[in-house]
């Protein structure tokens, strides 16, 4: 029987997504969540911003900053990120990624490529990117 309900249909497909790439980066000792993190504050960086500030990050990555904080916890023990304050209003909290942070995306970049080959092999090429196109919709239509 086919589910009609969209949110078990994309939360059942979400975890197997999530699945596939977490074996992927259990190699390099990172989930997909946690490289999901360092790549975004890596994106910063290139960006030319060194830190970016807790509410922005999780607003970035559609959670909220409690939970944000608690996800970061692991990777501030790993010393992949560091918080710090923001410069120009120092009740800001912010985080950055560290040089350790860096060489640990580094070494996850090729684990993180054959997961997306999996994916796209599984779905095909033109699946995978209307799927991409779809959930990049309901990203930006829908409220959070």
């Amino acid at each position: 029987m086919r589910e009609a309900c969209t949110c078990m249909r994309l939360r059942r497909a979400g975890r197997r997504v999530t699945q596939l790439y977490d074996r992927h980066l259990a190699s390099v000792g990172l989930t997909s969540g946690q490289h999901g993190l360092l790549a975004r504050l890596q994106g910063a960086s290139l960006q030319g911003k060194s830190a970016l500030p807790i509410g922005t990050l999780a607003e970035l990555h559609g959670m909220d900053p409690t939970t944000l904080t608690r996800n970061l916890k692991l990777l501030l023990d790993a010393k992949l990120v560091r918080n710090g304050r923001d410069d120009a209003d120092r009740r800001v909290r912010t985080v950055a990624l560290t040089e350790a942070g860096r060489k640990r995306l580094t070494e996850a970049a090729p684990e993180w490529r054959k997961a997306q080959r999996e994916v796209e092999s599984a779905l095909g090429t033109e699946a995978m990117l209307a799927l991409n196109g779809l959930l990049d919709l309901a990203n930006a239509k829908l409220p959070a």
